[in-house]
């Protein structure tokens, strides 16, 4: 009746792929390695999966730097969240991201675009709606606000360093993301 798409009957509804909500937390007096201050925050496998844990993950403009103070999430100082495939960590020394590659888009977003834009990849991802989706490994929404300059940065992590992959995931990813996320 008009309220948007619907769910097939029945359920649990299957993703093509597992995927894996990670949080990267700012650096403490503790910290010795990036590893450290990465978290897993949960595993979906459904859609139903996806939307629980989704709707309860701070969205990131409610959590990063907003041009006045860096805010705090419970106890701690959210930099980062990753959406990775299982099995896959959000960091360059696993062995699924050693030979790839990562496209970006560094701007200083409005909040709402902000958090429109990293709804859109994520859903873009494991909807598998990207052409090339198979060579997809994960993406991150990134705060690199620094001073009192706000700054926000989405990437998408590819397997590998493959130009033509790369320059059709762009493509793909600003036909999702709208015109205005070109840089």
């Amino acid at each position: 009746t008009g309220d948007g798409p619907s769910m097939p009957p029945g359920g649990p509804h299957f993703l093509e792929s597992e995927w894996v909500i990670w949080e990267h937390r700012s650096p403490d007096k503790n910290s010795k390695s990036y590893e450290d201050n990465m978290e897993k925050l949960c595993e979906v496998a459904t859609v139903e999966d996806f939307w629980r844990a989704w709707n309860n993950i701070p969205k990131p403009s409610a959590i990063f730097y907003d041009g006045r103070n860096r805010k705090k999430f419970k106890d701690r100082t959210v930099e980062s969240f990753s959406l990775f495939k299982k099995n896959i960590k959000p960091e360059w020394e696993d062995p699924m991201n050693r030979t790839g590659a990562e496209w970006f888009c560094r701007k200083a977003f409005a909040a709402p675009q902000l958090d429109e834009y990293w709804l859109t990849l994520a859903l873009s991802m494991i909807g598998e709606t990207l052409e090339g989706g198979d060579e997809i490994c994960g993406a991150r929404v990134v705060d690199k606000s620094t001073g009192q300059r706000q700054m926000f940065r989405l990437e998408l992590w590819i397997k590998k360093k493959d130009e033509g992959i790369a320059n059709e995931l762009l493509k793909r990813m600003q036909e999702a993301l709208g015109p205005s996320s070109k840089t």
